[in-house]
């Protein structure tokens, strides 16, 4: 009798020595729980019962209620969408926030001086952490140029900006950044080349160049606390087109191993960097890769390119799905759940507007597709322990 508990730990339960016991076990439901015990009942051959310890890791039954129990469906879902906005549009995200249907959020427009307080007034008022980001990489992407002072493009810093001067410029700006309530810059670019949509945007044709300044900004932006995200990958800056108008496609992955791909193949495995770090998924048409699927929608390029084989386990965005690569072809709602399925994080929404459909559309969808469900849960988890929440229920 001693020998059953040991292997199967439920074998009787009182004085029942000979009736099997069923384990209560996790649910999907959430509200529901896990019973696990440190000790359990022994009959002996006297009948008496006596209570034996359970080794450790045995034990089967405590109260632990599933991973983010205390939040809806929606509350869960909403960690994985970042709708793009302007400043005015902050009293709107204000009370979705508070409601737990908004938790990220990316500037748009040129924001003023009253930036920061509406920033804090929406952190005060949401019901669960928020995250802020903005598009910041100097020259003809920088949001708070009006505000801050505009910083260089990308070109320009690497042709007269010493690596270390760069890593100082970019610590202070990030601090201006930290201080103003902004958490997460979308930047630096690592495309290697001036493909359309990129130009200036790049720090050069050279991956080692690239590499470095990419470096040098990145370390700054961490030094201030603030987040960078490496983008485009796997690599806009050959890429035929601008992908804001159309999908590009690029060399096939044979090539982009040599030359595009190199700046993340190093940077994505420096230790100084990698865990502060995320990347943003371009829109792209990779040959040997995603084929004539997007690399935003690809698990080919995320779960496996990115995932499998460089190895980064950080935060991973979509670019913006509003953009005409992605629009010419899929629908909004249907590039959100595909994009999610492919190993994304976070998907960047063209604006406040698209919120409330995507919700609807993953709702629907978690509610008749158990694993679907189980993976925006453990999305929501890791995106709350990157703000630092944590379980938000415990």
């Amino acid at each position: 009798m001693l020998g059953c508990w040991l292997v199967i730990a439920a074998c009787g339960a009182g004085s029942d020595a000979g009736q099997a016991v069923t384990p209560v076990a996790a649910t999907a439901n959430a509200a529901e729980s896990v019973a696990v015990a440190t000790t359990a009942p022994l009959v002996v051959d006297d009948g008496a019962e006596v209570e034996i310890p359970l080794a450790e890791g045995a034990a089967m039954i405590e109260t632990v209620e599933a991973p983010l129990a205390c939040l809806s469906t929606r509350q869960q879902a909403a960690q994985l969408l970042l709708a793009l906005l302007t400043e005015p549009e902050l009293a709107a995200a204000t009370e979705m926030a508070g409601q737990g249907e908004l938790s990220n959020i990316g500037l748009l427009g040129s924001p003023g001086s009253g930036l920061a307080d509406g920033l804090a007034s929406m952190r005060a008022a949401s019901a669960l952490p928020m995250l802020v980001a903005s598009d910041e990489e100097g020259g003809s992407v920088q949001r708070l140029a009006g505000l801050l002072g505009a910083v260089p493009p990308a070109a320009t810093q690497a042709a007269t900006v010493s690596l270390e001067d760069l890593r100082d410029l970019w610590a202070g700006y990030g601090t201006q950044l930290n201080e103003i309530g902004i958490d997460v810059v979308f930047a630096p670019v690592l495309d290697v080349g001036s493909a359309p949509g990129i130009l200036s945007r790049s720090f050069g044709d050279d991956p080692e160049v690239v590499t470095n300044n990419a470096r040098a900004v990145a370390r700054g932006l961490v030094d201030a606390g603030v987040q960078p995200v490496f983008k485009h990958f796997p690599g806009h800056g050959r890429a035929t087109a601008d992908s804001h108008e159309r999908l590009p496609s690029t060399p096939p992955l044979n090539e982009l191993r040599t030359w595009d791909l190199l700046p993340y193949d190093a940077l994505l495995n420096d230790p100084e960097l990698a865990p502060h770090s995320a990347v943003m998924i371009g829109h792209l048409a990779v040959p040997g890769l995603s084929g004539d699927v997007p690399t935003s929608l690809s698990p080919e390029t995320i779960n496996g390119l990115l995932r499998s084989e460089i190895g980064f386990d950080g935060l991973v965005y979509t670019d913006a799905l509003n953009m005409g690569a992605i629009v010419n072809t899929y629908g909004a709602v249907q590039a959100i759940e595909l994009s999610l399925r492919a190993g994304v994080d976070i998907v960047i929404l063209g604006g406040l507007a698209d919120v409330t459909p995507a919700l609807d559309h993953l709702e629907t969808v978690t509610a008749s597709d158990p694993a679907f469900a189980d993976l925006v849960r453990s999305k929501a988890q890791r995106v709350l322990e990157a703000k630092s929440a944590g379980d938000p229920c415990t």
